[in-house]
């Protein structure tokens, strides 16, 4: 029996002569998945989302292998649009290094995580858990104040207690996590013009934080249990990411048959961060003669889902950064594909940068040679690529 509880559950099924075993807590997706791992040994998680519900069934009806899998899985997909859903669920399973993985990525890529869509829906501890963070990925204060406020309108929806006015049954909803903002960290324009005007404060906390801001000498204090820091930010600046080619010698089209990786060692003269890779998308296959007669199909064939993996191995330590891109995407296009956060590169240490082709299908690769590429006084070393090389650049920052 693949699950123990299942064993049981149906051992007392049938000492109580009962024909029907009630499981309520599984959606349906996720309770198909399980029963292709029970009946035919197969684990075929198609996204993030299930792959959570699937651990969340594993763990319960002890499955350890489903479990292993299913968070490897979700270790290799967490991005910045679901990396709060991978922090609770980590904290959920007691799974440590998942959730500073995700914890890494929320607090370097503030801006980013904090835009999608889904973040009103994070639960309330990871929104203080952020709030708490001496130094974030974003811009401004003003950023993280807006995201207060829309996860606040949200959670009263879904309280019921939705209205025009904050009234005390408001109140404990957002009074902890307001106070968490540092307000100190934001100019008096910025300020005035946005959270003064804010019904999550009063009139009195505005004045007060407004004060503060104008003059940290003033005589009057800050709203009781208020903090005084001004948090650090570190949001990335696009303007310094630079995208440089490699050499690739001998580009030809190339058939991607089942998942390819290929690798390159390289060492670089400076402490640089590397960012991500520049890769090719596939060509349009079309198992023609004559290029004419299908080209209504190929005017249909300007996109396709992309699923590709890339990582980097500090040969010194073998710790790997790794991540995971999965998205359509157009035909013949140059894509940007970025690590979940800066990855640190200590001059005159090798590192191993790699990529994993998962999509069936017809790209252009060439052979990298040993060479040096010079961007101004930065200066990388790269040694000779034994298989075609999917990878046509690398975006850094110095």
């Amino acid at each position: 029996m693949a699950s123990p509880v299942f064993e049981k559950m149906f051992q007392d099924c049938y000492k109580e002569t009962k024909h029907n075993v009630s499981i309520v807590d599984i959606q349906p997706e996720a309770f198909g998945a399980m029963l292709n791992y029970v009946y035919g040994d197969q684990i075929n998680l198609q996204s993030f989302d299930q792959a959570c519900e699937l651990c969340y069934v594993a763990n319960k009806y002890m499955m350890p292998y489903l479990l292993k899998n299913c968070t490897a899985y979700i270790w290799q997909d967490v991005n910045v649009s679901n990396a709060c859903r991978g922090y609770e669920f980590a904290k959920l399973f007691d799974q440590h290094n998942l959730m500073e993985k995700c914890k890494k990525i929320i607090c370097q890529k503030t801006s980013e995580v904090i835009s999608q869509p889904s973040f009103v829906e994070v639960q309330v501890s990871t929104l203080k858990m952020i709030l708490e963070e001496e130094r974030l990925g974003i811009r401004s204060e003003m950023e993280l104040f807006t995201a207060v406020e829309k996860w606040t309108q949200a959670e009263f929806e879904r309280l019921g207690i939705a209205g025009p006015e904050f009234s005390d049954k408001h109140k404990p909803i957002y009074e902890d996590l307001v106070s968490k903002i540092c307000f100190l960290s934001m100019q008096p324009k910025e300020f005035a013009e946005g959270p003064a005007l804010s019904p999550l404060l009063t009139k009195d906390q505005s004045f007060a934080i407004l004060m503060n801001i104008t003059s940290r000498n003033c005589d009057c204090p800050l709203p009781k249990g208020f903090t005084a820091w001004v948090r650090k930010t570190d949001h990335e600046d696009t303007s310094r990411n630079i995208s440089l080619k490699l050499s690739l010698e001998n580009i030809t089209p190339t058939h991607n048959f089942s998942p390819t990786e290929s690798t390159t060692l390289f060492c670089c003269n400076k402490d640089i961060d590397i960012l991500g890779v520049m890769v090719m998308c596939q060509l349009p296959y079309l198992n023609s003669p004559t290029l004419s007669t299908n080209m209504a199909l190929y005017n249909h064939m300007q996109k396709y889902k992309e699923n590709l993996e890339i990582f980097i191995e500090d040969q010194s330590t073998n710790k790997i950064e790794d991540s995971s891109f999965k998205s359509t995407v157009e035909y013949r296009s140059m894509i940007d594909v970025y690590f979940p956060f800066p990855i640190k590169m200590l001059h005159g240490r090798t590192y191993k940068l790699g990529i994993i082709m998962n999509q069936p299908g017809l790209y252009m690769a060439g052979t990298l040679n040993s060479c040096d590429l010079i961007h101004k006084t930065v200066k990388f070393t790269f040694m000779k690529s034994s298989e075609p090389m999917f990878i046509h650049g690398i975006i850094f920052a110095n």
